[in-house]
């Protein structure tokens, strides 16, 4: 993105951005942020300026069960993301890419990230989220398919899914032992919002 503006019109100047370009921006950005305040001349935190205007996808997968919902997540692998590795995050998971459709998004990393097809279960939107330390908005969305047993992630995430059952917000966080350092923004916007629509399905 090399421009935000508003008058006369909305309007975002921008040019085509490859998925590192996000992690060398929006994604230091927030590190540096977290370290202190800094940032890098040139990039002003605020307005985009000089950064990818990525946009993400985090899909919370809700499998049914004789008992309810349990609600699926993965920890990221140190190859994929570094500075994030370790933290909780949603399975599958990744960047609004061409075709430029939610649905085909969320159908092509099911397939990469856990070889299931997106006609395996049914796909909502729960709704969108801004982390504001990097300002990259999240489409989020929840797959719900009847429990398949075992499933095996691909290498973006450490072997061994983790699952909770749907709960209250507290009863989840707690199952989850969860703090601001051991989930990912989008991930933690993708539970809850997530949770909220399924309680509404029930």
């Amino acid at each position: 993105m090399t421009r935000l503006r508003a008058r006369p019109v909305l309007r975002v100047d921008a040019r085509a951005g490859w998925y590192f370009d996000a992690l060398s921006t929006s994604e230091t950005l927030e590190l540096d942020l977290r370290a202190g305040g800094w940032h890098p001349p040139g990039l002003r935190p605020l307005d985009g300026a000089g950064r990818t205007a990525a946009i993400g996808i985090a899909t919370l997968m809700a499998l049914r069960t004789a008992e309810g919902y349990e609600l699926v997540l993965g920890r990221i692998a140190p190859k994929a993301m570094p500075h994030r590795a370790g933290q909780l995050h949603v399975v599958p998971s990744g960047m609004f890419a061409p075709p430029f459709s939610v649905t085909a998004n969320v159908a092509n990393e099911l397939r990469e990230e856990l070889g299931l097809p997106l006609s395996a279960g049914r796909l909502y939107l729960s709704g969108a989220a801004v982390n504001l330390l990097n300002l990259r908005p999240e489409i989020c969305t929840v797959f719900v398919l009847d429990d398949p047993g075992r499933l095996v992630a691909n290498g973006e995430f450490l072997p061994g899914l983790e699952r909770v059952r749907l709960g209250s917000d507290e009863e989840m966080s707690s199952a989850l032992h969860l703090t601001a350092d051991n989930i990912t923004p989008p991930g933690a916007a993708a539970l809850f919002l997530g949770a909220r629509l399924l309680r509404g399905l029930r």
